[in-house]
């Protein structure tokens, strides 16, 4: 029977040093915003929960989200997208974020990303990007967002 303990610790102890690939990847589409020419941007959550996490359950007290804005044209063509990923830190009274990175792609050559930032503030996270589409070179729309997560006490994200 001690052997038996003794085995399952080291297993534990073993499974809590490595890092596991995402065993399942959520995405929660928040909202939608629709422009006058048609096009539109989505806006959601994305969350990858690891093997370690899901075996851990309730007992994690860390977590990484990212929310995400795609911009697509009147044709529901991806055009660009923007996002922020957010660590949180939280113990039940109390929630932080630790780290906020950002990052864009561009996929129609008419638009590119003029300015991004990231930062955080207690248990949140935000990012603010500017798009600009240009016609033969002279700016022609230009789309401001802005994404935002806040953690909660309990590790939940809104």
């Amino acid at each position: 029977m001690k052997r038996i303990i003794i085995i399952a610790l080291v297993f534990l102890i073993l499974l809590s040093t490595f890092s596991f690939s995402s065993i399942a990847q959520q995405e929660r589409d928040i909202r939608i915003v629709s422009y006058d020419d048609g096009s539109y941007s989505v806006y959601s959550f994305e969350e990858s929960i690891s093997l370690l996490e899901s075996l851990l359950g309730s007992l994690r007290s860390s977590t990484t989200k990212t929310a995400t804005v795609k911009h697509y044209d009147s044709d529901s063509t991806l055009v660009w997208k923007a996002a922020i990923t957010a660590d949180f830190s939280y113990n039940g009274s109390t929630a932080s974020c630790t780290r906020v990175s950002k990052s864009t792609t561009v996929y129609n050559s008419s638009w590119k990303c003029t300015s991004s930032s990231c930062s955080t503030s207690g248990a949140t996270a935000t990012g603010n990007f500017t798009f600009k589409k240009y016609t033969l070179g002279i700016p022609t729309q230009t789309i401001n967002e802005t994404i935002s997560m806040t953690c909660d006490k309990n590790g939940n994200i809104t």
